[in-house]
């Protein structure tokens, strides 16, 4: 039986980080295999040494391991002994996980989303006016998929504009897709929890109930789950996981959304036909060009996958990315396929227990974007090659992405 090799390094490469999907296909048949070695979110490469994990390709696999909340702990040791604060939900279990997403699943219940949608398209059509100059080459990712998500988040939580990239700047060091030296990657995770606990305590000593500003703020402090509410830790600890996941995550599914519409053929044009398919193109690239790849997972007993033994104490390293173009689920899986019949099957938003709450406001960011797009521009060009970031396996997302937005015509339609 396998029990390390060597090779599984490639999937620390920039090359591989930037393009893991051939490397994927390489290991798939084989895993799972055991050596790889990489950083949770929230952990500072250089000070923290990370364990040697499992690798978790196919997609049976990946379904059996997220599923199996038992026998697979989310509870990280490595991002708890770090200098950042510890995601909630995320790195929970059952019990405390089941109260505390009952919580948030009533925080984000879907008409709360809905009720966002004005402020969502407002907040999309500023930071498009600001940045989206018509027929001229635009990095989208430096400033309209950088900015949306950090404003999206700032309004919810009723934080003042003024602090966008500062978001930015907490999210990217957080999750691990920026090149930093420790030292200012320690100090933007201590940035960011010292900047949300003062922020926190100093709605609550001021709000009075005629507020409506903040409202994902105000629901994690007023919902009320069988007879239980948040602790003020715990609300400060969520306004964290909503705002580095929410800001760094949803950044590069942006990028990658403009990236399919420019590149792949005939989707724009299917898209300004019939803006009904966009939950297609939203399924088809979180599946193609899912940002979130891989979360770790801490085996609780001895556990068979597939031909390894996975022993209690090991850990497991849950490759959504790979699942997504496991060719057993999705055939010609690096073909982009509006017309696939399982395109809810992708696994970007997790499986289980652990699926991402905050989908729904990810798919709202995408989608006022879509609706814009298509009400100004004509047509989406590529100005440059599009430049993937290779920093961190734990997103896949474009670094540099030039395009050039083509205004219509007075008279189009």
């Amino acid at each position: 039986m396998q029990t390390e090799i060597d090779d599984l390094s490639i999937l620390n490469d920039p090359a591989t980080i930037a393009d893991p999907y051939p490397v994927y296909d390489r290991l798939r048949a084989a895993s799972p295999l055991f050596g790889y070695r990489d950083f949770p979110p929230g952990t500072v490469p250089g000070i923290d040494q990370p364990e040697p994990a499992w690798i978790i390709l196919q997609f049976d696999h990946v379904a059996a391991v997220a599923y199996d909340h038992d026998s697979f702990s989310s509870s990280d040791s490595l991002q708890e002994g770090s200098s950042a604060p510890t995601l909630m939900l995320v790195n929970h279990d059952r019990p405390e996980h089941t109260r505390l997403r009952k919580i948030a699943a009533k925080v984000f219940q879907p008409s709360s989303i809905t009720a966002f949608h004005d402020t969502a398209k407002l907040l999309a059509a500023q930071t498009m006016d600001e940045f989206l100059t018509p027929g001229t080459p635009v990095d989208v990712m430096a400033d309209y998929c950088a900015m949306l998500p950090s404003r999206v988040m700032a309004a919810l939580l009723g934080i003042p504009l003024r602090h966008d990239r500062d978001i930015r700047e907490w999210a990217t060091a957080f999750m691990l897709s920026e090149e930093l030296a420790p030292a200012e990657r320690q100090a933007r995770n201590v940035a960011l929890f010292s900047f949300f606990d003062s922020f926190v305590r100093d709605y609550v000593s001021r709000r009075c109930e005629a507020d409506e500003t903040a409202p994902l703020l105000r629901a994690f402090l007023d919902t009320e789950v069988d007879g239980e509410t948040l602790l003020l830790e715990e609300v400060i600890r969520f306004c964290v996981t909503v705002t580095v996941a929410g800001a760094e995550t949803t950044s590069f599914h942006l990028g990658n959304m403009f990236a399919v519409l420019a590149d792949e053929a005939g989707v724009w044009e299917r898209f300004v036909e019939d803006p009904a398919i966009f939950g297609r193109i939203f399924n088809e690239t979180l599946r193609f060009h899912g940002p979130p790849q891989r979360l770790f997972r801490v085996a609780t007993r001895d556990t068979q996958i597939g031909d390894a033994l996975i022993r209690r104490g090991d850990w497991v390293a849950v490759f959504f990315g790979a699942a997504n173009h496991d060719p057993a689920v999705f055939p010609k899986p690096h073909v982009f396929d509006l017309d696939r019949d399982n395109l809810n099957r992708q696994m970007s938003f997790g499986y289980g227990i652990h699926r991402c709450l905050g989908a729904p406001l990810a798919k709202l960011e995408l989608e006022v974007t879509a609706e814009l797009l298509r009400e100004r521009f004509a047509r989406i060009e590529r100005a440059a090659p599009a430049r993937w970031q290779g920093v961190s396996l734990l997103n896949h997302g474009i670094a540099e992405n030039s395009l050039t937005f083509v205004p219509r015509n007075q008279g189009d339609t």
